[in-house]
């Protein structure tokens, strides 16, 4: 590992143009790692807001086969909202499931009233806890074994995609912070080692332009598609993009000591 650091030739005192060829390639190298940073944070967001409306929209129908009386239907309420995997559960009376189907779809009541299906049955519906929807089939079919006079309906493509999604948001952050200790364990070994050369103010601010530049860069890539302040927030947020510049300050830093590009 020291053979990194080591000179080979004696240090000579380097000329101005010497320095800005430095800054140079120190700008372009932060600059590059900047914008695959940009790359994980946009992937890692647009994930995580996909996981969550995914997780959100998710919901079991429990249909009543027959009609039941009020307190029979508020006491198969009462024994659902207390098992632990069923986070919420909403009764919606024959009436009110019909304003819910002609809220989505006015067609598909028009249809069902013209053939005189002008009656819906009353139904619950559940949202799930994340465990529970990973295995929705046992979940469901213990469910229908428990309650003989309610039939569950869910998609089960929706559920799949859930738990894909969620585990591609996972490895996401998981490389991305797997990438974020290699680079600090990089800084660690340069920081560690006597190097006469020493830092230089220069690389702190070619850092922090090539992480502003990467943030300009993003948002040049998203401003057709509306207002900037409107559009941000579905791709990034401020907090990350003051985390990445000071990362790259830092990392000029860094390389500002270790000289070796």
């Amino acid at each position: 590992m020291d053979e990194l650091f080591e000179e080979k030739q004696p240090k000579k005192k380097r000329s101005s143009k010497q320095v800005g060829h430095l800054y140079r390639k120190l700008f372009l190298l932060v600059f590059a790692i900047a914008l695959l940073a940009q790359a994980l944070l946009f992937v890692d967001k647009g994930l995580g807001d996909y996981y969550n409306t995914l997780k959100d929209s998710f919901k079991v129908i429990l249909t009543v086969d027959a009609p039941a009386e009020s307190t029979v239907l508020e006491q198969w309420g009462q024994t659902l909202n207390q098992k632990q995997d069923i986070t919420s559960v909403r009764l919606l009376s024959p009436e009110d499931a019909l304003t819910v189907v002609r809220h989505k779809n006015p067609q598909l009541v028009d249809s069902l009233l013209l053939m005189g299906k002008n009656q819906m049955p009353a139904y619950f519906e559940i949202t799930l806890s994340v465990p529970a929807i990973n295995n929705i089939r046992p979940f469901v079919d213990n469910l229908d074994a428990e309650y003989e006079d309610l039939t569950p309906h869910y998609n089960a493509q929706h559920a799949q995609m859930l738990f894909y999604v969620g585990f591609a948001a996972k490895a996401v952050r998981i490389l991305g912070a797997l990438a974020l200790l290699c680079l600090l364990a990089f800084m660690f070994l340069v920081e560690a080692f006597p190097y006469e050369q020493g830092h230089a103010l220069g690389g702190v601010i070619s850092g922090v332009l090539a992480g502003a530049l990467s943030a300009v860069a993003l948002g040049i890539l998203i401003c057709p598609l509306g207002p900037l302040a409107d559009v941000l927030a579905y791709f990034t947020t401020w907090h990350r993009q003051v985390l990445l510049v000071v990362c790259c300050g830092l990392l000029g830093w860094t390389f500002s000591k270790w000289q070796k590009f």
